[in-house]
């Protein structure tokens, strides 16, 4: 009988080990492994330390029961500007881009201040609205967008970060700014 017990806890836990391994991948993140991968991206963008500043230049976030709704995330370089201008007449494409990865460092930021400081507390986030300041003849949004939404799933991981989206081009914005983005996501 002895024997039989030994033998069904031990496969009991040979059982677990995978999942406890499943566990561990992309899909999971827990806030000291998330903190660390936007910390890495913020200084990435330069931001010192790896420290977003407390700024008013983005317009914060509503949160009901456990959704989250960011109207406005502003592209805030570390210096305190605001790339401006039409792409890409006045910002280049590669501008763009960098914009709108300082973008999403913002909407990061306030997803994190949305979840009481725990980026673990994001479920998902739903969809994102990328908006570029164009010309009327510009159409290439992927590479803006992309860099968003890759910074989203090297912060939060596949299951969190991974969204829906929607690239628009504008013909003005708030105080002629280069690229923002809106954003919907989840708490736990």
């Amino acid at each position: 009988m002895k024997k039989n017990l030994t033998q069904i806890l031990i496969a009991f836990f040979l059982l677990l080990e995978p999942a406890n391994l499943l566990a561990q991948t992309d899909d999971y993140r827990d806030k000291s492994s998330i903190d660390e991968a936007f910390k890495l991206e913020l200084e990435a963008l330069g931001f010192e330390n790896g420290e977003y500043p407390k700024t008013k230049s983005n317009y914060g976030y509503q949160v009901t029961d456990n959704f989250i709704h960011i109207p406005t995330a502003s592209a805030l370089a570390p210096d305190g500007s605001i790339q401006k201008g039409h792409v890409p007449n006045i910002a280049s494409q590669n501008e763009a881009i960098h914009a709108s990865s300082l973008a999403c460092a913002a909407a990061i930021n306030l997803l994190k201040d949305a979840a009481n400081g725990d980026l673990s507390r994001i479920r998902k986030v739903a969809n994102i609205r990328y908006r570029t300041l164009t010309v009327p003849e510009y159409f290439n949004y992927v590479p803006t967008s992309n860099a968003c939404s890759e910074m989203m799933v090297r912060v939060l991981g596949n299951s969190a970060g991974t969204h829906t989206r929607h690239a628009e081009g504008l013909a003005t914005s708030d105080d002629n700014q280069t690229f923002q983005i809106e954003l919907m996501a989840y708490l736990k």
